[in-house]
């Protein structure tokens, strides 16, 4: 997650092949693209995206497109304040023609400017965990990029060599998976603690997307009508927290960072991490020869209900009164049609169509969470939904609950307390 804080934190992104940010500088809206031969007339294509780590990539598939279609080109802008930025450009009439979104509120939030691309030729193709993040009343209005998704990484070897020959899928099976590890003197887990969305929002997201209804209920504990322990799975929350602590660094897991339960893991001292696709960089580095995967952390003891939390990080939109709204929607459309060689294969992403596959390359994680994606089970990253800034907020009651400070209870009522403060803002 650290390296997809554009999730969360948003930070931007793009430039085409023919428009430059080099040295952080932003490109001006409306500026003649380098390369661009004089008179002619040409459509122009205005693109926002927040996906900092491909830029080159996007790149070289912008610059595809435009040998493809000679009259086109396409118009960029990066900064490091995107939010703001669309805003402006919107409120000065420099709207951009396609831009990115996130899922749910965000998407909400736009959904008035957004042209409807529920009949779009790729939109059947899109996979069903995708498709309601993007949805507002009824209406497709995104094109996603990705899939992202996070759970229990765990060290196959170490698995092993405590006698596990199979990830847990309930509660129960979990708390013997501890026990296996704990007998065979390996530590399960150094947990992250330290970091706010390790725990305030990754971990704290499972009961709430547990439920058969995460937007129902979270409708109702803004509205008052509900409270956060009526969520049905808060105790397996509970159970699996206190399990990371027992078998892990103990009440010292709030002092610990993202690099060093990276560490941990990679490096064959845990046998467990609660981290997602993202790590995977950052675990070959430190130890390129580990056989890892991943699975769905279990809150209960059914375990047709222990599913992944997988979300798409970002959206492709359209602007509804673009002046080329035509030429953009042929832009997402061929996008779609060269999806393996750019989104899969170039940008090394998880696909979010059910006809572009997962490759090797992508590695084990990505590999797992493919599977429980074909296989429909997935739950949503129901954090998006929460007040605007609560998920920082919570980890700090959850944090006081790790090392001691506060019980179940106390904690709860102050999770509850922020949230009915941050509905009020």
């Amino acid at each position: 997650m650290k390296k997809w804080l554009s999730m969360f934190t948003v930070t931007a992104l793009l430039m085409s092949g023919v428009v430059g940010c080099a040295g952080g500088e932003e490109a001006k809206p409306g500026s003649t693209p380098a390369g661009k031969p004089a008179g002619g007339e040409k459509t122009t294509i205005k693109l926002m995206q927040f996906k900092v780590e491909i830029t080159d990539k996007v790149k070289a598939m912008a610059a595809d497109y435009m040998a493809q279609n000679p009259n086109v080109v396409i118009e960029a802008q990066v900064t490091s304040d995107y939010d703001t930025l669309l805003k402006t450009r919107f409120a000065s009439g420099d709207a951009p023609d396609v831009f990115m979104t996130k899922a749910f509120t965000d998407i909400t939030d736009w959904s008035d400017k957004l042209a409807d691309l529920s009949n779009e030729p790729w939109m059947s193709k899109v996979s069903p965990s995708a498709v309601q993040g993007m949805t507002v009343n009824g209406k497709k209005l995104g094109f996603p990029v990705a899939f992202e998704g996070y759970g229990f990484i765990y060290n196959k070897d170490l698995f092993a060599k405590a006698g596990i020959d199979k990830v847990p899928t309930t509660l129960t099976e979990l708390k013997q998976v501890n026990e296996k590890l704990k007998a065979a003197n390996i530590p399960s887990y150094s947990e992250a603690y330290k970091e706010w969305w390790v725990l305030g929002q990754h971990l704290f997201n499972l009961p709430y997307a547990y439920e058969k209804d995460p937007v129902a209920m979270i409708t109702k504990i803004n509205k008052g009508e509900a409270k956060v322990n009526d969520v049905a799975n808060m105790n397996g929350f509970f159970d699996v927290l206190d399990m990371t602590v027992k078998y892990g660094k103990g009440a010292e897991s709030v002092g610990v960072s993202y690099d060093n339960q990276v560490s941990d893991f990679s490096s064959g001292k845990t046998a467990m991490m609660q981290q997602g696709v993202w790590t995977i960089d950052s675990i070959m580095k430190i130890n390129p020869n580990i056989k890892m995967g991943m699975f769905a952390i279990p809150l209960n003891d059914t375990a047709a209900d222990t599913k992944m939390p997988v979300g798409v990080p970002g959206y492709y939109v359209i602007n509804k009164n673009a002046k080329n709204l035509e030429e953009s929607k042929k832009f997402l459309n061929w996008i779609h049609d060269n999806g393996q060689k750019y989104l899969v294969d170039s940008f090394k992403l998880i696909p979010a169509f059910t006809d572009l596959k997962t490759t090797p390359e992508l590695g084990p994680l990505a590999a797992d969470l493919s599977s429980y994606v074909e296989k429909n089970q997935t739950i949503p990253w129901a954090h998006t939904l929460w007040p605007s800034g609560s998920n920082q907020e919570f980890a700090k009651p959850l944090q006081a609950y790790v090392g001691g400070q506060m019980n179940k209870e106390q904690t709860l009522a102050e999770v509850q307390k922020i949230w009915k403060d941050r509905v009020k803002k």
